[in-house]
């Protein structure tokens, strides 16, 4: 069983690179028809629902949610990035410039999962705990959005570059507009930061239940917090009017910056109660 689950595995890191791939090669060309957009896409869906089939195979086998431990993490975080793309695409008329960067980030994220250990977790409040499932697949579920906030803040930057330049050429031709990507980075975060804000409280929940206290002042506990604070501050300044266009990008690249080092450095070397994910 457990090797019919890594071939699931397998088969939708393929498809998320053969997609990633297609976005890479069509967006230096002069357009991309019908066809070539729907092949695109229907790779993706296939790639998400085999990726599905193998996590919940995964969950059904070992009797446990599918993302115990970071590597797990990894390709949890790659099925949710590819489903989300594919929830965003139809926003765009062509979203070449999108899928460019964010099924790349998939396959990448997906490389790990190949390689975690599928075995049974011993300690039930780990392994069947209803709110530490939540609390990190909620936690999950915002790393993807926090992506997808990132893609939408670096494009920002690079076609604001290109226009400032008044040297228009495949980028402006290819990227959406200012005011797409910006309300694409916008909403991810805005979804992102819920999730967040959920997945601390459940993680809270989870801690008393665990420990009998609500925090243990850990240092990924510390990190998180100052992350939403940084992601709080994006969203006030830009509901208030006071930051918006590079200045809002750039904190957003910062807090994914953050997002990533939780993730990887403050998981796999820092924390030692949260080296499970």
């Amino acid at each position: 069983m457990l090797i019919v689950i890594r071939v699931f595995y397998i088969v939708a890191f393929v498809l998320y690179a053969l997609a990633a791939g297609a976005y890479l090669r069509d967006f230096r060309s002069s357009g991309t028809g019908g066809d070539v957009r729907r092949t695109r896409l229907w790779t993706i869906r296939l790639g998400v629902l085999l990726h599905f089939v193998g996590l919940a195979a995964c969950a059904f086998y070992l009797r446990q949610a599918p993302f115990m431990g970071i590597l797990q993490g990894f390709g949890f975080a790659s099925w949710i990035l590819a489903m989300m793309f594919l929830h965003i695409s139809h926003s765009f008329e062509d979203e070449t410039s999108v899928g460019m960067v964010i099924m790349p980030l998939a396959a990448l994220f997906a490389i790990p999962g190949l390689f975690a250990t599928l075995a049974k977790v011993t300690d039930p409040l780990l392994s069947s705990n209803p709110w530490f499932i939540l609390h990190a697949c909620i936690a999950l579920y915002g790393y993807g959005a926090f992506t997808i906030a990132f893609t939408g803040a670096a494009l920002y930057l690079i076609l604001h570059r290109e226009i400032k330049s008044k040297r228009l050429g495949t980028v402006f031709q290819r990227l959406p507009s200012l005011d797409q990507l910006d309300y694409m980075t916008y909403m991810s975060v805005t979804l992102g930061f819920v999730a967040l804000t959920v997945s601390i409280i459940t993680g809270m929940v989870w801690t008393m239940l665990r420990l009998g206290k609500l925090l243990q002042f850990d240092i990924k506990e510390v990190i998180t917090f100052a992350n939403w604070l940084i992601y709080a501050f994006y969203l006030h300044s830009r509901y208030s009017g006071r930051w918006r266009g590079r200045c809002a990008a750039w904190l957003v690249i910062l807090g994914f910056a953050v997002v990533l080092f939780n993730f990887l450095v403050v998981t796999v070397l820092l924390s030692s109660t949260h080296a499970y994910i």
